[in-house]
């Protein structure tokens, strides 16, 4: 696993990619993943870009919005999983359908969190996911249950 440590901690920081085609989303997730010690924004693009990155900036995890300007996120996990297979992906997105977070899973995310619940929970994802774990949000996981 890469990881960095700050010059004012020995504490290690975990990499973690953005993408996202929104630039405002991409600094807010960016100023909220940055202020937690033990991770750090190792790179933050659109698709295309952040494709790109997953090789130069090695991150230990992909966030990633569903709806790309260039590609749909489904396609997109399926193509880090060709090629990156032990790299976790946690997937961003405004939709909250089961039928969008059971086919995100199927593509191979280890994570699903809607935008709407995006604080604390982002956080609790990012840390399931990063240690192994399969994560989906309560509030989603209520809808695959009954769905």
């Amino acid at each position: 696993m890469d990881s960095t440590a700050t010059p004012h901690t020995t504490q290690v920081r975990q990499r973690i990619l953005i993408i996202d085609d929104h630039p405002l989303v991409r600094r807010g997730l960016g100023a909220l993943i940055d202020n937690e010690p033990d991770f750090m924004v190792c790179a933050a693009a659109t698709h295309g870009e952040g494709f790109k990155s997953i090789g130069t900036a090695r991150p230990d995890l992909v966030i990633t919005d569903l709806w790309l300007e260039e590609t749909d996120g489904f396609g997109m996990i399926e193509e880090i999983r060709a090629s990156h297979v032990d790299l976790p992906v946690l997937v961003l997105s405004m939709h909250a359908a089961p039928h969008y977070v059971r086919r995100a899973l199927n593509a191979g995310a280890n994570g699903y969190v809607s935008k709407q619940e995006i604080g604390e929970t982002l956080l609790i994802a990012i840390r399931c996911v990063l240690d192994g774990e399969t994560y989906v949000s309560p509030k989603l996981r209520t809808g695959l249950d009954s769905g």
